[in-house]
């Protein structure tokens, strides 16, 4: 993700990653084990 960032000219950028709640894995997942393949973060970036 940061990649992409920098390629499209973003600097300074700061990804802090958070844990994925069961309660969100269970909204989206439809009952798939979809917390081992999605991640949660905030991304802080300037242009």
């Amino acid at each position: 993700m940061k990649e992409i960032l920098v390629d499209v000219g973003f600097k300074n950028i700061e990804i802090n990653l958070k844990e994925v709640t069961d309660e969100y894995a269970k909204k989206w997942g439809y009952g798939l084990k979809i917390k081992e393949y999605i991640g949660s973060g905030d991304i802080l970036a300037y242009k």
